[in-house]
């Protein structure tokens, strides 16, 4: 047998083997994950969370740990299963409703913390101010559900300070549209010559002409214009008289 064909053998044998690994290493997963049923084949009680509660079909109320629902983000309507594990009692999310984010700023009034926003006025848990350590006027981004803008109730996603950049940006509607992106850095474009421009001549302002005289002043009659007299001109001498000797006897 040639090397070459020695060589593609081992090759393919390599080849075989790692394939084979990863069909196991697959088949592993898939039947560990099979072995845990989802929460909504598991038995038990099924209600509707009211911001504090979950509200079952029958109308009985089972209050919820407010840390599980501040970390769960649950907003009124979510459906949540409430479930034996290992002899206790615990409370499955099975169903969300959409959601629906908004900004506001944190208020207390009466000792309940309330955010104020343009939907309007919503509770919040004790649970969530606590554990992003909010303060009264910081800004809150709220989670509401989108189909029951009227609740009393709201869920918070995060609190900032005011005039700090928030961890996630409220989207415009509900859930589902992606937030609007910070458009990237242009390069800086080399700066182009300013042209050079002949300067123009400055314009000659013409003198502000006088300010008309009021039409109640008499105007001045203009003096009459008086022709200069002529020059006296010179009497013509005398003329010489020559007398004969005849005139004189």
């Amino acid at each position: 047998m040639s090397q070459d064909k020695l060589a593609l053998l081992r090759q393919s044998i390599a080849a075989a083997e790692s394939s084979l690994k990863t069909a196991k290493q697959l088949l592993s997963e898939v039947e560990s994950g099979g072995m845990k049923p989802s929460a909504k084949d598991l038995p038990g009680e099924v209600g509707v969370f009211d911001g504090l509660n979950m509200v079952s079909e029958k109308g009985e109320t089972y209050p919820v740990p407010a840390n599980y629902a501040s970390k769960s983000l649950l907003v009124v309507g979510d459906t949540l299963k409430l479930v034996d594990e290992n002899g206790e009692k615990r409370f499955k999310q099975i169903e969300h409703v959409k959601r629906h984010k908004t900004t506001g700023i944190l208020h207390k009034k009466d000792g309940k913390f309330k955010v104020i926003t343009p939907e309007g006025s919503y509770n919040v848990l004790d649970a969530s101010i606590e554990h992003f350590k909010g303060e009264v006027g910081d800004e809150v981004i709220l989670q509401l559900p989108a189909g029951n803008l009227t609740t009393a109730w709201g869920a918070v996603e995060s609190i900032h300070k005011p005039g700090t950049q928030p961890d996630s940006q409220p989207e415009s509607k509900t859930t589902g549209d992606k937030p609007a992106q910070a458009p990237k850095e242009a390069a800086l474009a080399p700066a182009k010559p300013t042209p050079k421009t002949t300067p123009k001549p400055a314009v000659k302002m013409a003198p502000p002409k006088p300010a008309p005289k009021p039409k109640f002043q008499p105007k001045p009659k203009a003096a009459a214009k008086t022709a200069p007299k002529p020059a006296a001109k010179p009497a013509p001498a005398p003329a010489s008289v020559v007398l004969s000797d005849d005139d004189l006897r």
